[in-house]
């Protein structure tokens, strides 16, 4: 095995200066553009997020209205219930018993699009 490996020799004297030149540049611009589409993506989260706190500031601003803790969990409540219920009826409700047996009742047919494109090659 080693003896493939020192078999092969690599010459620099035929590669040319333009080649190379070509070569690194084309290199840089990928990576460039690598780098750049990672950035775009990184940071896009935080520009739609500044957009969005932008535009609130700009609405008339409201009165804020205190909640006690006996308001919060009374709505906690309410949304739990909501989602049991909703887990309860698609659970439960919605669905047959399967017997998750698959039937095939295969006829013979004389053409089918299938065949058709067979037939007509000849």
């Amino acid at each position: 095995m080693l003896s493939l490996f020192q078999a092969i020799t690599f010459d620099t004297s035929k590669i040319y200066a333009n080649a190379m030149t070509v070569f690194l540049i084309g290199f840089s611009v990928v990576f460039a553009a690598l780098i750049s589409i990672y950035l775009f993506f990184y940071f896009l989260p935080r520009i739609i997020s500044f957009e969005k706190k932008e535009k609130k500031g700009k609405k008339v601003k409201e009165t804020k209205v205190d909640v006690t803790k006996e308001e919060k969990i009374q709505g906690n409540k309410e949304i739990y219930a909501a989602i049991a219920m909703a887990l309860h009826m698609h659970f439960e409700d919605m669905h047959d018993e399967e017997s998750m047996v698959l039937t095939m009742d295969i006829k013979e047919r004389a053409g089918t699009q299938w065949s058709s494109k067979i037939i007509n090659i000849n």
